[in-house]
């Protein structure tokens, strides 16, 4: 029997992904969860074939997350199924381990598809994601701007464009206010901004928002 987890905080998206999976794997167990918390206690007490999860749940640090499960776990396949750019995320997440990196705005065919590819142990990227990989080695793009932060300081980053302040970020990620206010600054440094206000115009021209 395989057995999958669905991280994902909302009920939709984890019913939508269930009934694909279920109409091409007879035999399966899916278990649901809706943040990082429950999504770790279910990877140490289950060995599954197969994580697919969002990279943007309230309350989770995915980068900790997805270290942590390495650590605990170093084959576990785990698919990124995200509204997160391709373009500024999917790179950083496929070098944290992730075999697979997919926007949910994809047709059902492709979510298909990339759970097979991964389940068989290969790496899945979508022909955007591959366009932009080949662009980028020909030419280079604005979009390499963002390959400079870290994959902490995307997920700071991501707060910042959300509205969110040091304080908050700080109790989402369990990390201290000053060391927030030190990712924010090289945010900041690093795509030549001066503000959260630019930060988001620039963000958002990159279909991140």
């Amino acid at each position: 029997m395989k057995r999958i987890l669905i991280a994902d905080d909302h009920t939709i998206v984890r019913t939508g992904v269930s009934v694909l999976i279920k109409a091409e794997y007879l035999n399966v167990q899916i278990d649901e969860c809706y943040d990082g918390n429950s999504a770790w206690e279910h990877i140490q007490s289950t060995p599954y074939d197969l994580v697919i999860m969002d990279i943007n749940m309230p309350g989770t640090d995915s980068v900790s997350l997805l270290k942590n499960i390495f650590t605990h776990q170093p084959k576990l396949k785990v698919l990124i199924l995200t509204m997160s750019s391709e373009e500024i995320y999917a790179k950083k997440y496929l070098q944290l381990g992730a075999m697979g990196f997919l926007n949910k705005e994809a047709d059902n065919a492709e979510i298909r598809k990339a759970i097979a590819s991964v389940m068989n142990n290969r790496k899945y990227m979508s022909s955007k994601l591959q366009e932009i990989i080949n662009r980028d080695a020909l030419e280079g793009a604005a979009g390499s701007l963002f390959e400079s932060l870290s994959a902490r300081e995307l997920e700071v980053m991501t707060h910042l464009v959300e509205g969110k302040n040091v304080s908050e970020i700080g109790d989402i990620l369990s990390i201290h206010i000053s060391t927030v206010s030190t990712h924010k600054a090289n945010i900041l440094q690093k795509l030549k901004v001066s503000n959260v206000i630019e930060l988001t115009r620039m963000v958002k021209r990159f279909d991140i928002a």
